[in-house]
């Protein structure tokens, strides 16, 4: 009875056993039908994030020049010092300069002596010219009272012409004072001229040496030393070199193939190797006009990094990001193309059920290529799905089965 009972058990699930290997095989045999997918959405494309090598460099950077010659007596900043503008950082010899200021300052007064003298002539001259005046009036009333003396034969008119004669006299006397007058006021105008000349002269003079004094010319960090105590400073030699650290630059060369990425006022990131745990906010402030070089075609671009702490130092290594920027075109894997007879197609999902989808195929008009992407102009809208890769031709409005990779 045991073994009877044994024998029913096994043969009921060999059955079993075998409608259930039957029904796997039907369900791999309908899977091997379909062709499997890997599927992507499309998205906006952005501009890859490009680094670029430079070293910073203040923002501002002055040379403080001699504007006189002269030895140089003393020097009271050193490299790495602070300064502020309108400070006394140095001073030339000036002994020179003042004797030729006091020199100048005595021609000044000798000039202004012959302008005194020059106007009291002037005044001699007028004065000169009342008393002929004076004596004019008087000659002409004599020379009328004796010409009537004369019509009536009281007196000679031998006697009368007399009194002619001294009152053309006295006219030209009057007319030559007036002359004296004019060109004493010549003269004063000339000696004016001399002491305006010598006082322009005096000012020079003074700002010559003034010029012995060396002051900063902007505020900032002593980066450069030209010049020690003892050295002849020739006019226009420089001393020292100021650089303002509230900024900071870093030029970059951009080949041209990559120009049309960048933009002023654009932002970037900036890491230094000396801080590598931090990252520094820039922004383009300067594109060059023409290339550096003719052969590399390489454009000089300036990045401003804000530095009010003045953690960042001169000649550090910098490595510039320029920031991913969105575009308006989308973005497909040029792969995901089909091309058939110069026309371009995608397949795009159009519903899902569950782990197998329906796609069509569909014509799309192309962009630019870069970097193994392409842009789609029309045909696709950004959020779609779309082939990526498929295990085997496809064909308009097939289902296929999702791989486990499909997003």
């Amino acid at each position: 009875m045991l073994q009877l009972l044994l024998f029913i058990g096994f043969l009921i699930t060999g059955c079993v056993t075998a409608d259930s290997r039957d029904s796997t095989t039907e369900q791999v045999a309908s899977q091997q039908q379909l062709a499997s997918v890997d599927l992507a959405t499309a998205s906006l494309g952005s501009a890859p994030a490009r680094e670029y090598i430079g070293t910073t460099q203040p923002a501002t950077e002055v040379s403080l020049r001699s504007q006189v010659e002269g030895r140089l007596l003393e020097l009271s900043v050193a490299i790495g010092k602070n300064v502020i503008k309108g400070q006394e950082i140095g001073k030339l010899d000036d002994s020179l300069l003042a004797a030729v200021v006091s020199q100048e300052r005595e021609e000044l007064a000798s000039l202004k002596s012959e302008v005194a003298r020059a106007e009291i002539e002037v005044k001699d001259a007028q004065i000169q010219l009342e008393q002929a005046q004076i004596q004019l009036e008087q000659a002409k009333s004599d020379a009328a009272r004796y010409g009537q003396l004369a019509k009536t034969g009281l007196i000679a008119e031998q006697q009368a012409e007399s009194y002619r004669t001294a009152a053309q006299t006295a006219q030209q006397t009057v007319f030559s004072a007036r002359e004296a007058i004019a060109i004493q006021r010549q003269a004063v105008d000339v000696a004016k001229s001399r002491v305006a000349a010598q006082q322009a002269a005096i000012a020079e003079a003074e700002q010559r040496w003034v010029y012995t004094q060396l002051l900063a010319p902007i505020s900032g960090t002593i980066i450069a030393k030209a010049a020690e105590p003892g050295d002849v400073i020739q006019t226009g030699e420089e001393i020292v070199t100021i650089g303002n650290f509230q900024e900071v630059e870093v030029v970059v060369p951009i080949s041209e193939l990559d120009l049309s990425r960048v933009n002023l006022g654009q932002s970037v990131r900036v890491k230094l190797d000396a801080f590598s745990d931090r990252t520094f906010s820039g922004k383009v402030t300067q594109i060059a006009p023409t290339t550096s070089d003719s052969v590399a075609r390489q454009i000089a671009v300036q990045v401003t990094v804000d530095n009010p702490d003045n953690l960042i130092k001169g000649g550090l290594l910098a490595r510039v990001d320029f920031e991913t920027t969105a575009t308006s075109e989308i973005e497909v894997p040029e792969a995901a193309v089909i091309e058939e007879e110069g026309v371009n197609y995608l397949f795009v999902v159009t519903q899902t059920n569950d782990r197998q989808a329906t796609v069509t195929k569909r014509q799309v008009k192309l962009g630019d290529r870069t970097n193994g992407n392409v842009e789609v102009l029309s045909g696709i809208r950004s959020g779609e799905r779309f082939v990526l890769r498929s295990s085997q031709p496809l064909k308009d409005g097939e289902t296929v089965a999702l791989s486990i990779i499909s997003e």
